[in-house]
């Protein structure tokens, strides 16, 4: 098949969405496809084409009017808005039909989204939307355009898949229609990098926590249960990897309970260095207040390490308890789950090696044929319904 995946971020951004869409990818053209790539443009000094891991990529300004820019007096921004809306969507109509793909396949339903059912009206085709989670429990709550833009495009859609049952009945209740259409495809990882990964070691022991530091992540909550037993224990330390706007409240909350030294923020890191962080400490913390699906537990369940994580979204769907544990969404539950399985880490009774082969049921392969017979499915429904 010809395959065109439309998603509203992509590389050279970093991300859950972006490497779902990736591995996808790859995992289509190994399958023997032909896939290209549709992105947003963002920033501006992106290229609009280039080839990213031997994959066309194709970079659009995705741009609406905002009634917003005309009550802030700024017209400049309303006109771009306008041009973009129809110039945008006639390169759209334009490489959807030079293209001629058999199948669409629209991840995470943002700013694209007005642009693809505009083209889709015109000429229409096979179209699977994939909910990721703000896409659900964000962008339809911001304004009523987006709430019915929502409705309209997975009304259009053959298919809808989301990557957590979470997800799926969260969507469902924003747009009952979605009952019985929708279907689950977990996301995936990549076991042999994990298990491959050797151990950074950084000099210390310490406890790991890997992700955006927004404030739906929940680190504020690790970090203030961390400072509660640091004491107990001197040597360890907490490694925070990633980065965010909420970088600077995170440290001064370190500053703040006295672990300044102990807490050690890694900033904007790659894959592989991901994996090694987590091959090399003593378990992970996914303090998390809401997760569409969880990805950084299962990459920790593949790289053999004990997890303890908060009961959201789609973890629960994928971590085995026991080993691992489930901690409220609370300081004093993370002070309390730190306690109990920081000396038993340190004494080498924390086995976290039967992770690895329930990590391995969700490979990018699985995850590629999974879509797959979704896209059968979705091109049988758009036969029937032409």
């Amino acid at each position: 098949m010809k395959i065109l995946l439309l998603s509203s971020r992509y590389l050279p951004h970093r991300g859950g969405l972006e490497m779902v869409v990736s591995h996808l990818a790859t995992e289509l053209i190994r399958h023997g496809h032909e896939v290209m790539i549709g992105t947003n443009r963002y920033p501006h000094s992106l290229p609009e084409t280039e080839r990213i891991e031997d994959i066309e990529v194709r970079r659009y300004s995705f741009i609406e009017p905002e009634w917003a820019a005309l009550r802030n007096h700024r017209m400049d921004l309303f006109g771009a808005g306008l041009w973009f809306k129809y110039a945008t969507t006639w390169q759209m109509d334009q490489w959807i039909r030079d293209f001629r793909p058999d199948m669409v396949n629209f991840h995470y339903l943002g700013a694209p989204a007005g642009f693809l059912y505009r083209t889709w009206q015109k000429q229409p085709f096979p179209l699977v939307v994939s909910l990721h989670g703000g896409d659900v429990t964000g962008e339809p709550a911001q304004s009523r355009r987006k709430r019915e833009r929502f409705d309209r495009v997975t009304n259009a859609a053959n298919a809808v898949t989301a990557c957590s049952h979470a997800l799926a009945t969260q969507a469902e209740a924003l747009n009952p229609v979605l009952t019985g259409k929708i279907q689950v495809i977990h996301n995936g990882v990549d076991s042999d990098r994990f298990i491959a990964a050797k151990p950074n070691d950084l000099g210390f022991p310490y406890v790991l926590g890997v992700g955006q530091l927004s404030e739906h992540k929940g680190f504020d909550l690790l970090i203030r249960g961390f400072a509660s037993i640091a004491e107990q224990y001197p040597k360890v330390n907490l490694v925070i990897a990633g980065d965010g706007n909420q970088r600077d409240i995170l440290e001064g909350l370190a500053a703040e309970k006295g672990v300044k030294e102990r807490v050690v923020f890694t900033g904007k890191i790659d894959e592989n260095t991901v994996a090694s962080l987590m091959k090399g400490c003593l378990f992970l913390a996914v303090p998390s207040r809401k997760e569409p699906f969880g990805i950084v537990a299962l990459e920790g369940m593949a790289a053999g390490k004990i997890v303890l994580a908060t009961q959201v979204g789609g973890i629960p769907e994928f971590l085995p308890v026991p080993p691992n544990a489930f901690v409220l969404p609370d300081a004093s539950s993370w002070k309390r789950a730190l306690g109990q399985a920081l000396p038993l880490s340190l004494a080498g009774q924390l086995d976290g090696s039967k992770n690895q082969d329930a990590a391995a049921r969700f490979s990018w392969q699985n995850l590629a044929d999974a879509y797959l017979r979704v896209y059968e499915e979705a091109l049988c429904d758009f036969k029937n319904i032409q």
